[in-house]
């Protein structure tokens, strides 16, 4: 079961700024631990980046090929 809160951000603050040490120690750890998803998605929009793209000329090619394609599918 899932429960969620729409709480305002300077509400949230001021429970933050209610927590002693030690809970926003581990309030600190537990937000921490989040963080890898974050790299995880970094790495990867980096591996989609770094990939072949296409040069103008084959974009053009395509393009012609797609409307020789589409013209010939018609013709009937």
């Amino acid at each position: 079961m899932e429960l969620r809160f729409n709480i305002p951000f300077q509400e949230l603050l001021t429970l933050v700024k209610a927590l002693t040490p030690k809970q926003r120690e581990r309030l600190r750890q537990e937000l921490d631990e989040g963080t890898p998803v974050q790299q995880e998605n970094n790495e990867f929009i980096d591996f989609l980046l770094k990939g072949p793209v296409y040069s103008k000329e084959e974009i053009r090619l395509i393009e012609e090929n797609r409307k020789s394609i589409a013209a010939w599918r018609t013709k009937n």
